[in-house]
């Protein structure tokens, strides 16, 4: 019987593999699952709540509730009670989904050399995995995206990667990401299997023991002198400067997502909201303190600056002979700045943004990572990646 089960379970995982046999168990963690058991005992309770008021205390049927004519009585209480109803039937769904997410598991066992996966559906009987570890490609490190209500994270993930989904095996999992690319250079020299990720033109393989090399390193074996040494049309949306000791690429205009139109919209609105306020001091005043109005102002004012600054920031390389410096700059204003040696730069590829569906260009050394054109197009990018790799290893 075909069957798939999710991916992984957990946010917070770590299988420790030092002592063998191994044994660890993927699940929704309960911090995540218990507030949304006891969020939906409170709506449910709510709604009963609600109701039973309703019989012990009705409301006499010739209140004047001040109703347009057409509103009946009647029609009020079918309002109430579907009302009712639905927070009832919402704090239910919220218990239920979030007891079935804690009863669903994924159980792994490691000896070395073999893995047994058992997967805990909500229904049915639990399914059993076995796999030798040679049949897995490797150990990828890859980056999902995730809304648990209002919460918005990215999860870390590095696993043991296989062909069929339901055979791939958590290694570790984070919402932080610090660290993560050491963590998973451990997992591949320690299990002696090649180091996985994916990039724009698909799945890309690594030798574990050449994990530690830069560009510089595997130019002569990877040829990369010979791949990037032709000089394309630069893209319409990059500026290159090119000076006696130094390259600068620019972003040429800025990239707007459906976050920055979001964003725009949010500040239009503060805007609108703090110019009424403002317009309306005296009757405001007359109800509100001082010192609250002021503080209220302040709040406003620095998002609005804030959200200015990222609506309007662009990305800036400056590859010198010993460094590539990365500016994030606002008009007239360079408001951030990092910096790589051209020595310690291991690899520079281009990354998936799962949240705004965009690729972005990773430059990364063993304990750094920067990220350049956040919302540039595809193809762009490509360009700009074969530069900085033939400015680094030329």
């Amino acid at each position: 019987m075909v069957y798939e089960a999710p991916d992984h379970y957990s946010y917070d995982f770590k299988f420790d593999i030092e002592q063998l046999p191994a044994m660890k168990k993927d699940k929704l963690p309960s911090r995540l699952a218990v507030p949304g058991v006891l969020f939906g005992f409170m709506l449910a309770a709510m709604g009963i709540l609600e109701l039973v008021m309703y019989f012990l205390n009705p409301v006499p049927a010739d209140f004047d509730f001040n109703l347009p004519n057409q509103v009946s009585y009647a029609d009020l209480q079918t309002q109430r009670f579907t009302f009712d109803g639905i927070v009832i039937l919402m704090g239910i769904a919220v218990i239920f989904l979030s007891v079935a997410a804690m009863m669903r598991y994924k159980k792994i066992y490691f000896d070395g050399t073999n893995v047994k996966i058992e997967h805990k559906p909500l229904l049915g009987h639990i399914r059993e995995e076995k796999e030798h570890l040679y049949n897995y490609l490797g150990v990828l490190l890859k980056v999902e995206y995730y809304q648990l209500g209002l919460i918005n994270r990215n999860r870390y993930i590095i696993e043991l990667y296989h062909k069929d989904k339901n055979k791939r095996v958590p290694l570790y999992m984070s919402t932080g990401g610090k660290n993560i690319r050491k963590i998973w250079e451990y997992y591949s020299r320690k299990l002696r299997m090649p180091a996985l990720f994916m990039t724009d033109h698909g799945l890309v393989s690594r030798n574990h023991n050449e994990l530690n090399k830069t560009l510089k390193d595997m130019s002569k074996k990877w040829h990369l002198k010979t791949l990037y040494r032709s000089n394309e049309d630069v893209p319409l949306s990059v500026r290159c400067v090119d000076k006696k000791n130094k390259v600068i690429i620019k972003e040429r205009r800025l990239f707007f997502d459906v976050y920055s139109i979001l964003a725009v919209f949010g500040v239009a609105l503060l805007t609108a909201l703090l110019g009424y306020a403002f317009a309306n001091l005296n009757v405001i005043l007359q109800y509100v303190p001082q010192w609250q109005f002021g503080i209220f102002a302040a709040v406003c004012l620095a998002i609005i600056i804030f959200s200015l600054l990222g609506i309007f920031c662009k990305d800036v390389l400056v590859i010198s002979e010993e460094d590539v410096i990365l500016g994030h700059n606002v008009p007239f204003l360079r408001i951030d700045t990092e910096m790589l040696p051209k020595n310690k730069i291991e690899a520079v590829d281009i990354g998936h943004n799962p949240t705004t569906d965009r690729y972005y260009l990773s430059i990364i050394s063993h304990d750094k990572t920067m990220i350049f054109g956040k919302n540039m197009p595809m193809e762009d990018l490509r360009w700009v990646r074969g530069f900085v790799i033939r400015e680094v290893v030329k």
